[in-house]
């Protein structure tokens, strides 16, 4: 009887409890909502961390996501945005672990979240979360958030000027039932400007009269949007002064937010700018900055301390750099510009988003490299040019250096478990995405989406969450910020120079590092220059376009040469270069560094002759990387596809080759599955694929083919490969759809992703005698140097130097199209030890000589 009278009394004891601690997060909410300030901000701060602790039923979690979703609101409202992210995801994640299903998340958490992704420049986040709302919404019939759904992801993919697809998601929210009045003029209003940005880009003549009539029945404030980008358009800045201007009197109000305001100021300062009123445009951008920042001194200019993730930060100075004629100063407005976007990118858990965001900020380091470039012609000081490499570095192949540092971090720290935590998640969230990729075609498949859409959701929220606690960690700053003094001392060592090259809107631009200086180059990128580079990568096209006409081929090699201003590296047989834009497609092997009027080829002065070539993505890579360290030990997979139109006749020749110069297993026909590849890979130093592959294109990533499936370039984002080298014998595994900022997004990116430190790719395809010929030969100099580096030249020039090839199997098209990524690691020493043998022998043979007429000597009677 005790015993059930001492339960009923903790049983009450505990609701009472529970109850108290539910009214006490009410009442807390209700307070912080009459006082919205920060002091209020302040106490609420204070209550949460009391609560938290002591949150136990449903009831509980309840109003806590309650409070954290209010508090979220106030924080978006004060353009606190990072911080309203974080409560938000706090409160999804609560609603989620606990199934708090009762509490409308998508209305009051999801919705608002969506929106600040798109605000902070989180696109790719913004684009699940949306869709993944409206799924819901699609579920649970809820037509109101269905259509919010839609606007707010038509609005997305219109800032990031996807106006077909803007106008096909307008379609579908204006088909769903009840849709009322005004949202149906705001997704009436979205869908039209969208349709008129498209006919202004199609037609840099439309006059303002032509958006009028019965087909253009819209409201005045769209009107006059569509006016003022007609007029920018056309250059009539007056004009487009008067449409802003009409703009912000219907827009403008007292309960207008600062951020609003703050981006009328921008364009009024834009407008003022581009009519050359620059003092006028000065003190907009000042308006500008007051209302985003409420103690912001006008005779002063912001300190990084200031700022927080706010796209019209960026804007703003992005502009004042413009106008500012001082290049110190101007060069100080674009850093505090990469401050903000890079304060975006540490909400990036994934990386599309920093291939977005290098996009962007790429034109954004051409500015600053053409202010240096000025600067160093001026003064020749050679801290220009390095302050001008930093930035052309700072974008470059960034999401791959993003992933690279993860896997560097944790080689460092290989028993941490939060890194190794992350790594996993990386991979599911990679596996989700990649699940995502292939469209849904019947409901099973459509609930699974569903599923897969929530699980990264949730993924990227813990690994934001564990990307924080890292963060604070390890100082991570440093970790993809190249030091010239480590590149110089890494060139000095492999005797070696580096040739990097930035291309841009304006020129192309070039770096040249050696151990004892460096050049900065302005190349014009005249229409004669880009002639030129695309003309010699046409040669690579097919077998026959350089045989049929050698005098073209041998005078454009060379002139491409002089173009891109390579006769400075004459000096340095060992060459590092890090290509950009169109020159990721150029073999530079095969340039020619001297005219020549030969048409045979063994005897003409490529650069491969003279120069033993690496590539890679970015400088950074090379400072990183690591001594070969051969392993007589390969995999060969070969799946030869017999019996089929896709046969690779000369494969099995390949085959038969590369075992007699090194200790290989093959996987071959039937075995060459994907699966099984991958299972083995890990057993061996070396892989080796000769298969067919793909580049890829807008829809179809760069792939590579087994037996029985295709391996594609997402997949690889999934692996984590061991061995110390794989050789891509397949075609244009070196080459892909090029991203700009990031680069080719080739097969080749893809094995580095995952980990392969040095690679043998292809730049075109080739299907030849002469790959099983080169591939030969490649692995009998590896056996014999021991480096991957040297063994690549040494196969091109034995290949040009053989008596029984002809002359036009020496074509390049035959044996420049492989190129090698990786380590610069010199051939192993001549052997020593039959040198010493002979010396031990001589001394023995002279000792037994000694040892006879000594002997001899006592012998005497």
């Amino acid at each position: 009887m005790k015993k059930g009278f001492l339960l009923l009394f903790v049983f009450v004891f505990s609701t009472s409890l529970s109850q108290n601690l539910e009214e006490s997060i009410y009442v807390a909410t209700e307070s912080f909502q009459q006082h919205q300030n920060l002091e209020g901000l302040e106490t609420l701060n204070v209550k949460i961390s009391q609560f938290e602790s002591q949150l136990n039923t449903k009831d509980d979690y309840y109003a806590f996501i309650n409070l954290l979703v209010n508090k979220a609101y106030y924080l978006s409202k004060i353009n606190r945005q990072t911080e309203a992210i974080k409560t938000y995801e706090k409160a999804y994640q609560l609603y989620i672990n606990h199934e708090i299903t009762s509490y409308d998340i998508v209305e009051y958490g999801l919705i608002p979240l969506g929106i600040l992704y798109h605000k902070t420049n989180s696109y790719i986040k913004a684009e699940q979360m949306i869709r993944y709302y409206i799924q819901l919404a699609e579920k649970y019939n809820n037509h109101a958030q269905q259509i919010s759904g839609y606007i707010n992801l038509a609005k997305l993919y219109q800032s990031l000027y996807k106006h077909k697809q803007v106008i096909e998601i307008a379609n579908k929210g204006l088909q769903i039932n009840g849709l009322k009045k005004y949202q149906e003029r705001r997704l009436n209003s979205i869908k039209r400007k969208s349709e008129r940005l498209i006919e202004i880009n199609q037609n840099h003549f439309l006059l303002e009269n032509d958006l009028v009539g019965p087909r253009f029945d819209i409201g005045k404030i769209e009107q006059h949007e569509i006016n003022y980008e007609v007029a920018l358009k056309k250059g009539d800045y007056d004009k487009a002064y008067s449409y802003l201007n009409r703009l912000k009197n219907l827009k403008i109000n007292p309960l207008t937010s600062a951020r609003n305001r703050a981006k009328f100021s921008f364009q009024e300062a834009q407008l003022h700018f581009l009519r050359n009123e620059n003092d006028k445009a000065i003190v907009k951008l000042k308006n500008s900055l007051a209302s985003l920042l409420p103690n912001f001194e006008t005779t002063k200019i912001p300190t990084t301390e200031d700022l927080y993730p706010e796209n019209t930060f960026i804007d703003i100075f992005d502009l004042w750099a413009e106008i500012e004629s001082n290049p110190e100063k101007a060069l100080h407005y674009y850093d505090l510009s990469f401050y903000v976007t890079q304060k975006f990118a540490q909400e990036n858990t994934d990386q599309e988003s920093y291939i977005l965001s290098a996009s962007i900020n790429k034109d954004r380091s051409e500015k600053c490299i053409s202010l240096l470039y000025d600067l160093y012609q001026v003064k020749g000081k050679s801290a220009y040019a390095k302050r001008a490499f930093a930035y052309a570095e700072l974008n470059k192949a960034i999401a791959l250096k993003w992933h690279s540092s993860k896997k560097q971090l944790l080689e460092e720290h290989p028993n941490d478990s939060l890194l190794i935590e992350e790594q996993h998640l990386l991979k599911q969230q990679q596996h989700y995405t990649n699940k995502l990729l292939n469209r849904p075609i019947n409901r099973a498949q459509l609930i699974e989406r569903d599923s897969l859409q929530l699980q990264l959701i949730r993924t990227g929220l813990v690994l934001k969450q564990l990307q924080d606690s890292i963060q604070k960690k390890y100082n991570l700053a440093n970790l993809n910020t190249l030091n010239t003094e480590r590149l110089r001392a890494k060139l000095e060592k492999d005797q070696a120079c580096l040739v990097e090259y930035f291309s841009g809107k304006n020129g192309l631009y070039q770096f040249v590092f050696s151990p004892l200086h460096i050049d900065f180059q302005h190349i014009e990128l005249s229409n004669s220059m880009q002639t030129k580079i695309s003309k010699f990568i046409n040669y690579f096209e097919k077998a026959s376009t350089i045989n049929n006409n050698i005098t073209a081929f041998t005078e454009d090699a060379f002139h491409l040469y002089e173009a891109l201003k390579l006769q400075s590296i004459s000096p340095y047989k060992n060459t590092i270069i890090v290509a950009d834009g169109l020159l990721n497609f150029i073999p530079f092997e095969s340039l020619l560094t001297q005219s020549t009027s030969t048409s045979n080829y063994s005897e003409m002065p490529f650069m491969v002759q003279s120069h033993r070539i690496v590539y890679h993505t970015s400088a950074l890579f090379y400072t990183q990387s690591k001594p070969y360290r051969f392993k007589d030990s390969a995999l060969g997979v070969f799946p030869v596809f017999d019996n089929t139109n896709l046969k690779l006749k000369y494969s099995l020749d390949e085959a038969d080759r590369i075992d007699d110069e090194i200790q290989t297993e093959f996987l071959m026909y039937e075995a060459a599955t994907k699966q099984g590849v991958l299972e083995r890979a890990k057993d061996y130093s070396i892989l080796h694929l000769s298969t067919h592959a793909n580049s890829g294109d807008f829809k179809i990533a760069a792939n590579i083919d087994f037996i029985d499936s295709k391996l594609y370039l997402q997949d690889l984002y999934q692996l984590d490969l061991k061995n110390d080298l794989v050789v891509l014998s397949a075609c244009e595994t070196g080459v892909g759809m090029l991203q700009k900022g990031e680069g080719s997004m080739s097969l080749a990116r893809g094995f580095k992703y995952a980990g392969v430190p040095n690679m043998v790719v292809s730049l075109w395809k080739i299907n030849d005698l002469s790959t099983s010929q080169l591939m030969s030969s490649f692995y009998r100099e590896l056996r014999k140097t021991e480096s991957a580096f040297v063994a690549n030249q040494n196969s091109k020039l034995a290949y040009l130097k053989h008596p029984d090839i002809s002359n036009i199997k020496k074509s390049p098209y035959y044996w420049s199209a492989f190129v090698y990524f990786g380590d610069l690691t010199p051939a192993k020493s001549s052997p020593s030890i039959p040198i010493l043998i002979y010396c031990i022998i001589g001394l023995i043979v002279g000792l037994l000589i000694w040892i006879l007429i000594t002997k001899r000597k006592t012998w005497k009677p």
